[in-house]
């Protein structure tokens, strides 16, 4: 139970049987009887479980976090039955025997659960691989798709979010080290100069990363996790999947493929001049929000855990794309390898015509 505390802890109980949890929400949806219940233990919102039942079905169950109102419960996941009913390859949404997509129990600590379509295959952080070129090119069909969507539900903030990057830089800053406060200062006060309000809105998903989408056994991409999604700056969508499934080990690879994301998006939605100039400094806030919450994760919470390693080490790489330099980054006995940025620097991400910013 210990090292599973933090997953645990998002639901305000620490003591109790997930398999009994899973049948008594799985009564509500006539699923017949839970065979097993597993934890799934990645991502940062809610506790969410992969159910077999004795027919040998399987369903995923997303158990919201305590911190969530009621009714953020029901906009989340209305977000993804949304998608779904416009198109997007995402898995579907039952409705429980009253016909709601939120299932509220009492099992002596009140539970907000909604249970989904299992699907059969894994996301591309468990398969250890970046998508390919033409799975990046349906990936980004996925997000035009999404972004295209006239739904505007109320605003959900992530401390994750490009949109919200500001407000958790001025509660953050404190917690982060020198040589990390010099990489995400200059963003910061670039971002804050940024009409950000003028830039065009749509439905985005903002959290289209390696976790959040799957492959399923038709070689079909669906994305999952609408948990975060926003009507807001569209192009939030293009510079979170350009920082996160864009990036490879290789630096000209990893531009290529950047370059090749954009350039379809902006054609997609017909983006504006104003997105495609505020596109490296999006893509730049991106990254630092994978450093700055990375390291303030860990401190807050006192653990360590190998995804939040692989957002704060994805996040100095990908700044080194912008500076042509490498980030500083702490080696294992305290060493540092490389100076940090002082400025910010766009020249080296591209516009979608191709040509240097």
């Amino acid at each position: 139970m210990k090292q599973n505390s933090l997953f645990y802890e998002r639901i305000g109980e620490q003591l109790f049987d997930i398999k009994i949890l899973a049948q008594s929400i799985g009564n509500e949806y006539d699923i017949g009887r839970v065979k097993s219940a597993e934890l799934v233990e990645f991502g940062y919102e809610d506790f969410n479980v992969i159910v077999t039942t004795d027919k040998q079905e399987k369903y995923f169950l997303k158990v919201f976090n305590s911190s969530r109102t009621d009714g953020q419960c029901r906009q989340c996941i209305e977000r993804a039955f949304i998608a779904s009913q416009n198109g997007v390859p995402t898995p579907k949404v039952y409705k429980n025997k009253t016909n709601e997509l939120v299932t509220k129990l009492n099992l002596g600590f009140p539970v907000r659960a909604s249970l989904l379509e299992y699907v059969n295959g894994k996301d591309f952080y468990n398969l250890k691989r970046k998508p390919t070129l033409s799975e990046l090119d349906q990936i980004v069909e996925i997000a035009g798709c999404l972004n295209k969507i006239d739904y505007k539900p109320d605003f959900i903030y992530d401390t994750w979010a490009i949109s919200c990057f500001d407000k958790e830089f001025e509660k953050k800053c404190g917690l982060l080290d020198k040589d990390d406060l010099e990489i995400i200062e200059p963003i910061y006060r670039e971002f804050k100069k940024l009409n950000y309000e003028s830039l065009p809105k749509g439905f985005v998903h903002g959290d289209m990363l390696t976790t959040n989408l799957m492959i399923d056994d038709k070689h079909q991409i669906k994305v999952i996790d609408f948990s975060v999604s926003n009507w807001t700056a569209r192009l939030n969508e293009i510079a979170v999947i350009a920082s996160d499934i864009c990036i490879t080990d290789d630096v000209e690879e990893s531009k290529t493929r950047i370059k090749r994301v954009f350039s379809q998006w902006c054609k997609n939605v017909g983006a504006t001049e104003f997105e495609i100039k505020s596109f490296p400094l999006l893509f730049a806030v991106a990254s630092a929000s994978k450093i700055m919450n990375g390291a303030a994760y860990e401190i807050e919470k006192g653990e360590k855990t190998q995804e939040t390693q692989t957002h704060y080490k994805r996040g100095k790489f990908n700044l080194g794309l912008i500076n042509n330099s490498k980030c500083k980054e702490k080696t294992n006995n305290g060493g540092k390898n490389h100076a940090p940025h002082k400025t910010f620097n766009r020249r080296n991400i591209y516009k979608a015509d191709g040509e240097n910013i």
